[in-house]
């Protein structure tokens, strides 16, 4: 009788496997509850230790290595990077050694660190030693990474396009891939594309879906469904997940921070802020930039200036921050000519600029036109930004374009006021009606002079008396709409558009729609 092969001291190929699955099932255990318990580095260590035995295979190091990088990207900078500058001491293979090193340059390039290059280069010759495709796909992700730092995008949109998130082989990196391929749709503003990306996902992780959540959340402040955006992310945050990252849970905050800030809500959005400007120490606060570019906008905080300098500082080491949010870079500018920074005024707008030639696109030359109009108060070049926003999904920053019109001192009066109307009314569109009440006072204020009415003073007429309501419903009606659009149009029911129309014709001093038409026209001359 012949020996069996377990007499042997040999497993069959099919106890083998099994037997590798399992242990592989209790090392991705033990790594999740390590980092779970806020131990990331030792997650990293048990995993790149298995790796370094390279005991079961080629498809158990390939699985390894794809755990080994997911979470690598639930941690935070410091704690990843050191975790993986240990894992490299470890005997590696050739083709494990590539793809840890394209890992700390990818982490290097998101955070804009300076060795970046050299980290690239070094990934770059391991790989060519060992031409391990794993390894090739954390390198590209790593020089898409460099691209979107330097604001190249169609660079990291080339470099992205030769990655298949759907082969097996990837499936690992897959999130990794879909997520940087989103952002460069966001940031080149193909909304549309990037919306239909984020839901054609097939068997999404909760690590995988949470990111793709809060780069929708991304997408729906840029285009202006602010609504939706804060009750996604307010769903998500509070969802309790283990797996939301610190990244995912900083944009998440940053979402509803804005969508507080537009409505209003200022002291619901410092509540929330608050904590998030404790993080002084880079490369971790880079993942907090999106919170900051919200929170420049409001003086009450304790140190808005040093704030500023802080972001400016970390926009210079990468931009990747002002990609998917388009309205961010005029924002930091505003902020600086507010503060009479005109080093910072200067160095963001260079930035956008420098954005703005290396995806030469109509939203970042109109981003770019904005930031000049704003820095140098240039009326020409805030009325170029408004012309090209209005080619683009981007509503709230159109909306803010063209406040910043009717802020310029050297705009037309008559221009002045009209972009302050559609200003006000865009923000009533697309939620926000904290910035809509700062636009409508800039309307009050740019309204013929007013005077207290005494009670032997007949009732006041003309263009002058009409409220800032009353105003953009006439713009409407005057243009052609209905009733129904402009009520549709501005958010008011039909009847509160009835009433104000019969109190502009009682002011006017006129009875029909080809009156208003005239009367209209002839106070926009």
């Amino acid at each position: 009788m012949s020996e069996s092969p377990f007499n042997a001291g040999t497993l069959p190929a099919d106890d083998i496997a099994t037997d590798a699955e399992q242990r592989r099932h209790r090392l991705f255990a033990t790594a999740d509850q390590l980092r779970l318990a806020g131990r990331g580095m030792e997650a990293l260590h048990v995993l790149a230790a298995e790796i370094a035995t390279s005991r079961s295979g080629e498809r158990h190091r390939a699985l390894l290595l794809g755990r080994l990088a997911q979470i690598v990207a639930l941690e935070q900078p410091t704690v990843a990077l050191a975790g993986l500058r240990e894992a490299l001491n470890l005997r590696l293979d050739t083709g494990s050694r590539g793809t840890l090193l394209a890992l700390v340059a990818t982490i290097a390039a998101r955070t804009g660190h300076p060795d970046t290059d050299a980290l690239l280069r070094d990934a770059g010759t391991a790989h060519a030693a060992s031409g391990d495709p794993t390894s090739a796909r954390h390198l590209a992700l790593g020089r898409a990474a460099r691209s979107l730092a330097h604001g190249d995008l169609p660079g990291a949109q080339a470099v992205l396009a030769a990655l298949d998130p759907d082969s097996w082989a990837a499936r690992a990196d897959a999130p990794s891939i879909r997520a940087e391929r989103i952002l460069v749709q966001l940031g080149l503003g193909r909304h549309q594309d990037a919306w239909a990306a984020t839901r054609q996902v097939p068997d999404a992780t909760d690590v995988s879906s949470t990111g793709l959540t809060a780069l929708d959340c991304l997408r729906m402040v840029a285009v202006g469904e602010l609504p939706e955006a804060a009750a996604l992310a307010v769903t998500t945050l509070s969802s309790g997940s283990a797996d939301l990252s610190r990244e995912v849970r900083a944009l998440l905050v940053a979402v509803i921070g804005e969508v507080r800030y537009r409505r209003g809500e200022h002291d619901d959005a410092r509540a929330i802020l608050r904590t998030c400007l404790a993080e002084d120490r880079w490369p971790d606060r880079t993942m907090w930039t999106f919170a900051f570019c919200v929170a420049v906008r409001d003086p009450a905080f304790s140190a808005p200036a040093g704030l500023l300098t802080t972001v400016v500082a970390d926009l210079h080491r990468s931009v990747r921050s002002l990609l998917p949010v388009p309205h961010f870079g005029p924002r930091l500018v505003r902020a600086a000519v507010a503060a009479d920074d005109t080093r910072a005024a200067r160095r963001v707008t260079e930035l956008v600029e420098l954005v703005s030639t290396r995806t030469p696109v109509p939203l970042w030359h109109a981003l770019a036109d904005q930031s000049r109009g704003l820095r140098d108060g240039d009326p020409d070049a805030l009325r170029s930004a408004v012309d090209r926003l209005r080619t683009t999904a981007a509503r709230p920053a159109l909306a803010d374009a063209l406040l910043d019109l009717a802020n310029s001192p050297r705009a037309r009066p008559g221009e002045a006021r009209d972009a302050a109307h559609e200003a006000a009314a865009l923000y009533a569109r697309i939620g926000a009606p904290g910035d809509q009440a700062i636009a409508d006072r800039r309307c009050a204020d740019l309204a013929a002079p007013r005077h207290r009415q005494s009670i032997d003073e007949p009732p006041r007429r003309g263009i002058g008396a009409l409220t800032p309501a009353e105003e953009r419903v006439a713009e409407m009606l005057a243009g052609g709409a209905t009733k129904k659009e402009a009520a549709r149009s501005l958010f008011v029911s039909f009847h509160t558009v009835d009433t104000q129309l019969r109190s502009i014709y009682h002011k006017l001093g006129i009875h029909n729609r080809m009156q208003l038409v005239r009367a209209w026209e002839r106070t926009r001359r």
